[in-house]
């Protein structure tokens, strides 16, 4: 008797401690960068995002592929790890295979694959020719004169809604209450 009393008490507690567990979940998981373009001319413009780096980490841009290495700028990311870059390659680049390369204190990613091949784009002479030392990103805008700011959207969560993690618990809390009026039955049954 004193022994399914232990056990009944063990099976409570662990019970009520399933009802107050709730679930781990993890941001993202190895950086990456993203392009907006895999072929584009050289001046041409692309866009370049950055995803599941460290919160406000400093990264290094360089421009790699087929024997040439541009170092770009460095960017920080935002609180979510995530940066958003316009990047303008240079109208003199070479044609042939590049990558962009961002390196962290803790990784060096390296992005999908971008083909340069083409007629040089020019831009307009107002622009004026980027000196040797003036780095290749363009600034992101911020708003358009005359036009209101968006509402943010509200992005999806990743994580598992709450009810679904209550229902879980629940379901496990009932099957466990099952297996232990059915050990009890069994030893009951045996004992007669």
């Amino acid at each position: 008797m004193k022994t399914n009393f232990r056990y009944s008490l063990f099976i409570i507690i662990f019970i009520i401690a399933l009802c107050f567990v709730h679930p781990v979940f993890a941001h993202g998981g190895e950086p990456r960068l993203e392009i907006s373009l895999e072929k584009l001319n050289p001046g041409g413009v692309i866009d370049l995002r950055g995803v599941d780096f460290e919160s406000e980490e400093l990264i290094s841009l360089a421009l790699i592929g087929s024997g040439v290495e541009i170092q770009l700028d460095e960017i920080t990311a935002d609180s979510d790890g995530i940066f958003l870059q316009i990047i303008t390659l240079p109208a003199d680049l070479p044609e042939g295979t590049y990558h962009f390369r961002a390196v962290t204190d803790d990784h060096e990613i390296l992005s999908p694959e971008i083909l340069i091949q083409g007629s040089a784009i020019m831009h307009e002479a107002d622009e004026g020719q980027r000196d040797e030392g003036e780095p290749l990103l363009a600034p992101m805008p911020t708003l358009v004169p005359g036009v209101a700011p968006a509402q943010p959207a509200q992005e999806a969560s990743p994580e598992e809604p709450v009810s679904t993690h209550n229902q879980n618990v629940m379901n496990i809390s009932v099957l466990v209450v099952v297996g232990i009026f059915i050990v009890f039955g069994f030893r009951r049954m045996r004992r007669q």
